[in-house]
């Protein structure tokens, strides 16, 4: 080091100069960018070995689920979820429910008992009946589609100073059994979506007769599932939703579902219908 500075000492001052200008524009920066380009290196391999752990997890995460199943099939947070209640189609669960908007003008009691009420006597009268729109919406369930039902959620609230709506979250269990799945067999786990009850959804009809529209619709999404195990041999219904909406100042409503149906189909059959 004394060396070097003797040496140093002894440059003409044109000669340090230039050295001095020569370390900064040249070798500092080539120095800084060689460490920038390992820092890089050494986290682009980091971050392959993150991917690769994080593709390795969900796949492991599929086994666990069934290890006869093709884990791209069960890649999704979605359908890993829609697995998990096909696993326990029998029981009554409560992430399975059904979720039901009705909507119903609050003018049509003046009308039909030709007395005169308040508005406050529509709306409480209106609150009066959530509890017993969640029982009715479950009978009408178990008329149809579920072996058992329950009420996890009922509330409502006012639509302006004309109209009332209910929200219900309903937990079901469904009358028919999950069908057959063979433990030799491989599978693809698919989630198939509808809009059941075209027939219920196809036109507006009066308030009144919304909720025979809905129960067809229920009955429309147990005869769907059932063709699906007829075909596939095992069928769950994993979500359903039904909306009976207002058209905007009239006592007239539109009916509207969708539906979510999961199950196993032999690996076999979906390869030959690929082909």
């Amino acid at each position: 080091m004394r060396k070097l500075v003797s040496i140093w000492t002894v440059l003409p001052k044109g000669q340090q100069l230039f050295l001095v200008a020569l370390a900064t524009f040249i070798v500092i920066p080539f120095v800084v960018l060689l460490f920038l380009q390992i820092y890089n290196a050494y986290h682009l391999t980091q971050l392959g070995n993150d991917i690769a752990i994080k593709e390795n997890e969900w796949k492991i995460a599929a086994a666990k689920l069934n290890a006869n199943v093709d884990p791209e099939s069960l890649k999704s947070p979605a359908n890993q979820f829609a697995y998990k209640l096909m696993e326990v189609h029998d029981d009554m669960v409560a992430e399975r429910r059904v979720i039901v908007t009705i909507q119903q003008p609050l003018g049509e009691k003046k009308l039909k008992s030709g007395k005169t009420f308040t508005d406050d006597e529509l709306l409480n009268a209106a609150s009066e009946k959530i509890n017993d729109m969640g029982e009715a919406e479950c009978a009408a369930m178990l008329e149809t589609l579920a072996g058992s039902c329950t009420v996890m959620s009922a509330t409502g609230r006012a639509l302006g100073s004309n109209a009332y709506e209910y929200q219900l979250q309903l937990a079901f269990a469904e009358k028919s059994k999950l069908g057959t799945v063979d433990p030799t067999m491989s599978y693809e786990f698919l989630v198939t979506k509808s809009s059941p009850g075209k027939a219920a959804t196809a036109a507006r009809v009066y308030f009144e007769k919304a909720a025979g529209l809905r129960q067809r619709i229920y009955q429309d999404v147990a005869d769907t599932c059932a063709a699906m195990r007829k075909k596939s041999g095992n069928c769950s219904i994993t979500a359903l939703s039904v909306a009976s909406k207002l058209d905007r100042g009239t006592p007239m409503v539109r009916v509207s579902a969708s539906a979510a149906y999961a199950s196993l189909v032999r690996a076999s059959e979906v390869t030959a219908s690929t082909r």
